[in-house]
């Protein structure tokens, strides 16, 4: 080879190695992506607001606090001690009532009580068995005697001035209730409206020629 054919092919290999490093210098680094930025916390929610206490809460509190400033007061016409002249109401139901001859009448059923809290009478079970067909018949308190039978006055022994013949002839007796369901049952009855007459039936009316 001559030396001018080397000195041609040199700069021809020199001339590529500096076109090859521009190409590669020039290249596009790719883009990193950039990295997700982590989302803000949320906000803490706002207490909620004290519910307002209403006057009507306020007024019962104010009344319970007064009431336990205040002393208790003696109660009026409080009883503490059972007089030995009087029975209960509890010993006097279910007792057994008798005649002066040691018959038996029957037994108390009920008291009536008056609004001023007087006993006006008693109520006497009559007649039937174990409560099946028995009348109830009521006599004035002041027509029946007291025995108390022990100390306690837990039991006591009723007499009454009238034979069982006397009590099962007796109207029965009729409370309160009983006189307004009565009253309500014929009220009711009377104002019921008639049935209507029944229609006659088709075909059965004359008919003219």
């Amino acid at each position: 080879m001559t030396r001018s054919s080397t000195l041609a092919l040199a700069l021809f290999l020199g001339l590529s190695s500096a076109a090859m490093a521009q190409t590669s210098t020039t290249t596009t680094t790719p883009k990193q992506p950039e990295a997700a930025q982590p989302a803000a916390p949320a906000a803490p929610a706002a207490p909620a607001a004290p519910a307002a206490q209403s006057d009507t809460g306020k007024s019962t509190a104010s009344e319970a606090k007064s009431d336990q400033s205040q002393p208790a007061k003696p109660v009026k016409g409080q009883i503490v001690l059972q007089d030995k002249d009087s029975i209960l109401g509890s010993t006097l139901i279910g007792s057994t009532v008798y005649t002066p001859a040691n018959e038996t009448v029957g037994d108390i059923n009920d008291l009536i009580i008056g609004l001023d809290g007087k006993v006006q009478g008693v109520v006497i079970g009559v007649g039937g068995f174990l409560g099946l067909g028995e009348k109830d018949v009521a006599v004035k308190m002041d027509e029946i005697t007291v025995q108390p039978e022990d100390a306690n006055k837990n039991n006591v022994r009723l007499i009454l001035n009238s034979t069982k013949a006397d009590l099962e002839a007796a109207p029965e007796f009729k409370s309160v209730a009983a006189q307004n369901r009565e009253m309500e049952s014929k009220n009711g009855s009377s104002t019921m409206p008639a049935a209507p007459a029944t229609p006659p039936a088709s075909g059965s009316g004359t008919t003219n020629q």
